[in-house]
């Protein structure tokens, strides 16, 4: 139907409604849906329907109704504004009706709002927590199979990808099962949807981790699957997107080309702006590779312009910025390589930030909460199963004492490394810097006396100044502010101190948060998120890497027996 014609129908439905309105009796909610479901998605002129839905279950006081009537409305208004007042009305319609199913979905609507249509993920993950919190009591398994898979979403976004591929892998298994067993063709489209998306998920998931024959094998089944279901364009795109970006990783940059193009229009006719940027990032990489650097750079602008509008960024497109920069450089064009540095900083500081906080609101408020309802599960479990444990106690008491065995040995040993870092750090108190190791003269004789001992003396300041607990500190950055340059802060350090920047700066912020944990107890209350950051880091997973490769042991082993000694002084 051409733009006229639709014009022409909505003229038509309107004066049918004005009429119908005045001469008949009032429609029926089948009858208002059957006139708005004729619309596709975004599409507002569908709108005029929904109220009228909208209004009759106000009138009537249905609750159910008039949530159902909310979720119309996000669904076809094209703006996120608009679809964030619709988001709300419906959270405080499902409060009222007081459904823990009706909260738990409305909440998730909102969330998704935010992660899809607006790509802020601090407040997307405030709304997935309460739905997830709500759902708890709820027997709704395609709801609570929902928030899981945004719940992996979120900590696929984290590069936490072994654990969103387990969210994947149980999304898809429960979907994929009930698309075979529903007959509504509704219900069966929603679950071969979510099955679809969580196996695309997955794929990106095993991408990330060089699982590349897993990866493929979903692409294929995707795409297989997906060629000639015309409802499921969107999710065709995705799988495009991915076949596009294993092919330019294998070096085949026509046929990646032929799979981005094909996903890039697909992704634009569903307004997809998130992955549209992701797929149009990749294109520019392909042109990059194939020396086009006119196309390369004018898909690595349409990036930036998309990152502007929306307000958005993600790590895999952060280098999108660097290929920019090198560009600017390679044209002697100083204004344009400014203002992508500026927006290369801009796009780490809100990385960083997004880090530090999903990373610690997801491990706090939903892992610890799965971990305490998994226990107490295993606890009914374990009053129900009784007599088979009566069965099994003697085995059980051989396991279990093996475990002490296991556990005093593993105890003995950490109190070991335990008392042998205290002595080390003891021994270090008087070292005045990390490194000192002594080269022969010629290796000397590379730089001045002069210069070797001004940046030596300025690294100490840089030491007692504590300026190694800023974050996403470089070489370039450390040596500008030593007023040095990165050659000749390199040469000392690797050099005359024995030790590489990565590592210097490592064992400064590692040796500064043993310190304050054996000097002031509050620390050993923080949660290991917390101490992180305290030392200038914002990934939980490198700092407790960090943590047991300079003291021999992890962070919660150390805490766990500082705390016994000061209860045993």
């Amino acid at each position: 139907m051409n733009y006229h014609n639709s014009i022409l129908l909505l003229i038509f439905n309107l004066f049918w409604c004005f009429i119908d309105g005045h001469q008949f009796p009032e429609r029926s909610y089948k009858e208002i849906a059957a006139l708005f479901n004729a619309y596709h998605e975004n599409d507002e002129r569908a709108l005029i329907f929904v109220n009228l839905y909208i209004t009759k279950a106000k009138d009537e006081n249905d609750l159910k109704k008039l949530i159902r009537g909310y979720e119309e409305a996000i669904y076809y208004s094209a703006q996120s504004e608009r679809k964030l007042l619709y988001a709300d009305s419906a959270i405080i319609s499902a409060l009222r009706s007081r459904d823990v199913d009706h909260i738990a979905r409305a909440y998730l609507g909102k969330g998704i709002i935010y992660y899809y249509n607006r790509r802020q993920y601090k407040p997307a993950l405030e709304e997935y927590l309460i739905a997830f919190r709500y759902s708890k009591s709820s027997e709704d398994l395609y709801l609570k199979n929902k928030i899981t898979y945004h719940l992996g979403m979120v900590k696929s976004y984290l590069g936490y990808y072994s654990e969103a591929a387990a969210h994947f892998k149980e999304t898809a298994k429960y979907f994929g099962k009930k698309a075979k067993e529903d007959e509504n063709i509704t219900l069966r489209i929603n679950n071969e949807r979510g099955y679809f998306n969580s196996i695309y998920r997955l794929s990106t998931c095993y991408k990330h981790l060089r699982l590349y024959k897993q990866e493929d094998s979903l692409i294929n089944i995707g795409l297989e699957q997906l060629q000639k279901r015309k409802e499921f364009l969107p999710e065709l795109g995705l799988f495009r997107k991915g076949k596009g970006i294993q092919l330019l990783r294998q070096g085949r940059t026509d046929e990646a080309q032929e799979q981005l193009i094909a996903s890039r229009d697909i992704l634009s006719s569903a307004r997809d702006q998130a992955s549209l940027t992701t797929v149009y990032f990749y294109i520019g990489k392909l042109y990059w590779y194939k020396r086009d650097r006119i196309d390369a750079v004018n898909y690595f602008k349409k990036v930036d312009s998309l990152v502007n509008k929306f307000c958005f960024i993600t790590p895999e497109i952060r280098s999108n910025y660097e290929y920019l920069i090198n560009d600017a450089k390679s044209n002697r064009d100083k204004d344009r390589q400014l203002y992508y540095t500026g927006q290369l900083l801009k796009a780490d500081s809100i990385i960083n930030a997004d880090f530090a906080m999903l990373s610690s609101r997801l491990y706090r408020e939903y892992d610890t909460d799965t971990l305490i309802e998994e226990k107490n599960r295993l606890e009914k479990k374990h009053d129900k199963d009784l007599a088979l444990i009566y069965i099994s106690v003697g085995s059980g008491m051989l396991f279990s004492s093996y475990m002490i065995w296991r556990s005093r040995k593993r105890e003995r040993r950490l109190t070991q490394k335990y008392s042998e870092l205290l002595i080390k750090l003891k021994e270090s108190e008087n070292q005045q810097s990390v490194g000192g190791l002594t080269v022969n003269s010629e290796e000397k004789s590379l730089y001045s006396h002069d210069i070797i001992e001004d940046i030596r003396s300025k690294l100490k300041g840089f030491e007692d100044q504590k300026l190694f607990l800023n974050q996403n500190l470089t070489i370039p950055t450390v040596a500008k502010m030593l007023g040095s340059n990165r050659t000749h802060l390199s040469y000392v350090l690797n050099v005359h101190m024995g030790i590489s920047f990565p590592s210097y700066i490592k064992e400064l912020r590692i040796r500064y948060i043993t310190k304050l944990l054996l000097e002031d107890s509050k620390y050993l209350n923080y949660s290991i998120d917390a101490l992180a950051v305290e030392c200038g880091m914002t990934n939980r997973q490198k700092f407790s890497s960090h943590f047991l490769e300079i003291n021999g042991m992890r962070p919660i082993d150390f805490i766990r027996k500082r705390q016994q000694e000061l209860r045993d002084s």
